[in-house]
C-alpha cells in the first residue's frame, strides 16, 4: 500500500495490515480453539497421533502470526524537504535513513531479468532501491513519475 501526502513531498510504502495486532490474537484464538477441538475429537475415537499433529500446526500457525506481528510497522518512506532527498527504509530491527541533495538526486525505474522493475533513487555514485517489498509495478511507475517531476519543480 503507498500513501501519498496531500502536497506531494512525502510518500510511503507500507504493507496492507488488514488485522490489527488485537485481531492477529484473537485469528489465532480461534484456529487454535477449532484445531485443538476437532483433533481431541478425533483421538478419543482411537486415532491419538493426531494430537502431535494438531499441536505442530498449531505451533507453525503461531509462528507465521508472530512474524506478520514483528513487521507489522514496516515501512519505506521518501520525503522531499527544502534541499534534500531523504529516503527511510524501517523493518523489525532495521532502520535506515539515506539523504541526497535534491539538485543532484536522480530516480530511475528499471526493469529487471523477472520482469519487475524497480526505482533507485541517488546522486554522486550513491544508489538506494525504493518500494521493493510493498509496491506493485504499476504502483512503482506512478511513484517514480511522481517523483521525477517533483524533484523537477525546484
Amino acid at each position: 500500500m503507498t500513501v501519498f501526502s496531500a502536497d506531494g513531498n512525502i510518500i510511503v510504502a507500507k504493507p496492507n495490515n488488514s488485522l490489527t495486532p488485537r485481531g492477529l490474537v484473537w485469528l489465532f484464538i480461534s484456529i487454535m480453539i477449532i484445531t485443538m477441538t476437532v483433533a481431541l475429537g478425533v483421538s478419543l475415537s482411537g486415532a491419538w497421533l493426531v494430537l502431535p499433529f494438531a499441536g505442530f500446526e498449531v505451533l507453525a500457525f503461531a509462528y507465521a502470526l508472530h512474524h506478520v506481528y514483528l513487521h507489522y510497522g514496516d515501512f519505506e518512506k521518501v520525503t522531499l524537504v527544502d534541499n534534500e532527498v531523504v529516503v527511510e527504509k524501517h523493518s523489525y530491527k532495521n532502520s535506515e535513513k539515506f539523504t541526497f541533495q535534491r539538485y543532484w538526486a536522480k530516480v530511475s525505474l528499471r526493469n529487471s531479468t523477472d520482469g519487475t522493475c524497480s526505482i533507485f533513487i541517488g546522486s554522486h555514485g550513491k544508489e538506494v532501491e525504493f518500494g521493493t517489498r510493498f509496491m506493485d509495478n504499476d504502483q512503482r511507475i506512478t511513484v517514480a513519475r511522481q517523483l521525477k517531476q517533483q524533484l523537477n519543480i525546484v
